[in-house]
């Protein structure tokens, strides 16, 4: 398999991509930072393109713990489990893109001028 860097967010349904995710404890007090548990490398197929907010739906293919902390023990997120993610957040784990077969059907799917 075949990984590409996604650097200019460029990704549409039916791209798997995979990134890397911190996984947080949000605290009671707005003053107190967020406890870092650990990061896990999300794998999964963009169901539905980025909307007007930058959320996009995600079908989970495949969760790793790569790091936790001895606070707490993480879980993985379980496989076939659709998630939304703000696009933002994917850019920032450093995303890549799993290459299609045939990147030439691919370049007719992105084609914006179908629509």
């Amino acid at each position: 398999m075949d990984w590409i860097p996604i650097e200019d967010g460029a990704f549409i349904a039916a791209d798997v991509i995979r990134w890397k995710e911190g996984v947080y404890k949000p605290q009671r007090s707005r003053k107190k930072k967020a406890l870092r548990f650990g990061d896990r490398l999300i794998t999964a197929e963009v169901l539905q393109e980025p909307d007007a907010n930058g959320w996009v739906r995600l079908l989970v293919r495949k969760c790793e713990i790569l790091t936790e902390t001895s606070v707490k023990k993480l879980s993985p997120i379980s496989n076939t489990k659709e998630i939304k993610r703000a696009k933002k957040t994917i850019m920032r784990g450093k995303p890549e893109r799993l290459l299609w077969s045939d990147e030439s059907a691919r370049t007719i799917v992105a084609s914006q001028f179908l629509d």
